[in-house]
């Protein structure tokens, strides 16, 4: 089996376990659709309230689309073609979203870029055994922003997106997760809030917490998601865009919290790579809230306080604003 079919079956099956525990639908089978799918390299689950599936089905067709649209990887993806130097036509939705992105790198050059394939390509962290690439050469490619890869802040877009869909369907009633990307709209069928758990970055099984979600996007970036470890040093995914090494910050995840899932899930990279203190102010800057971990303290904002159950006091909670 490969890596990336047991990844997919690991995430699978975690996912199933945690809907049944937190997200359960109290309704008829005929009111509740949802699907797994197999998008942007993860699990996407959605789950809606409707008497048919046509919505669902229209997310579905939607996230194929634009997985094919945006990925970088795949042969045949737009993204990775024009990486290649190859004339193509984008959609109108990728367009948004490229214009998007290259603001918010501008904005946050220290901490986010959408110019970085060459660095990722190189370190290949999903298939890398233990070694370090020549990052000053892909720094040098970078450099030239002739090549983009949209991973940092794609999946909060589609996100967005579906929402709209789902809306344009009167559906009120949705749980939306791109592997860990998760979006609550409106409240269950029992008038209850959505539960979305945030991920022990030190415990594959376990939660720190417990956001009652509604209308709210809830957007997880961390080191445990994909990295190797070497000489007792873990190098992740996430890259910090000035010294071509993942970045090194003191924390293990970032949760970003609005309505705005694309602010959500740039904010949550970017703010992983600035660290605790110049990540905060950030996710001040564009009215955010946030849950930030590190070693042995768990980090909120004061507005989450009626809304954030705490559940592992192995850590140390606190209000940072």
């Amino acid at each position: 089996m490969s890596s990336k079919r047991k990844d997919f079956l690991l995430i699978l099956v975690t996912i199933l376990f945690i809907s049944a525990i937190l997200f359960g639908i109290k309704s008829t089978p005929k009111e509740r659709n949802k699907v797994f799918l197999d998008y942007f390299d993860t699990v996407t689950e959605i789950t809606i309230v409707s008497k048919n599936d046509k919505p669902i089905r229209d997310c579905e067709n939607y996230l194929k689309k634009m997985n094919e649209e945006l990925s970088a990887d795949s042969e045949n993806g737009l993204i990775s073609r024009y990486n290649k130097g190859e004339s193509v036509e984008f959609s109108k939705d990728t367009k948004e979203l490229i214009d998007f992105s290259k603001t918010f790198s501008v904005e946050n050059e220290n901490y986010f870029s959408i110019y970085l394939d060459p660095l990722i390509k190189a370190w290949d962290i999903k298939n890398n055994s233990g070694y370090i690439p020549d990052v000053d050469d892909a720094l040098l490619k970078c450099e030239k922003k002739d090549t983009l890869n949209l991973g940092g802040v794609a999946k909060g877009f589609v996100t967005d997106k579906i929402i709209k869909i789902l809306k344009s369907h009167n559906v009120s009633s949705a749980l939306i997760n791109l592997g860990g990307n998760t979006y609550a709209l409106g409240k269950k069928p029992t008038g209850e809030s959505w539960h979305i758990g945030i991920k022990n970055p030190k415990d594959d099984n376990g939660i720190i917490g417990i956001i009652s979600a509604e209308n709210l996007a809830v957007i997880t970036s961390g080191d445990y998601e994909r990295y190797f470890d070497l000489d007792g040093m873990r190098y992740h995914h996430i890259f910090n865009p000035k010294t071509g090494y993942p970045a090194d910050s003191g924390l293990h995840s970032v949760t970003v919290i609005s309505d705005n899932p694309t602010i959500c899930d740039a904010l949550s990279t970017a703010a992983f790579v600035a660290g605790l203190d110049d990540g905060w102010e950030l996710l001040k800057k564009y009215n955010c809230m946030g849950i930030f971990i590190t070693d042995d303290a768990v980090y909120f904002s004061k507005s989450l306080e009626n809304i954030f159950k705490q559940t592992d006091f192995s850590y140390k909670y606190e209000f940072l604003y």
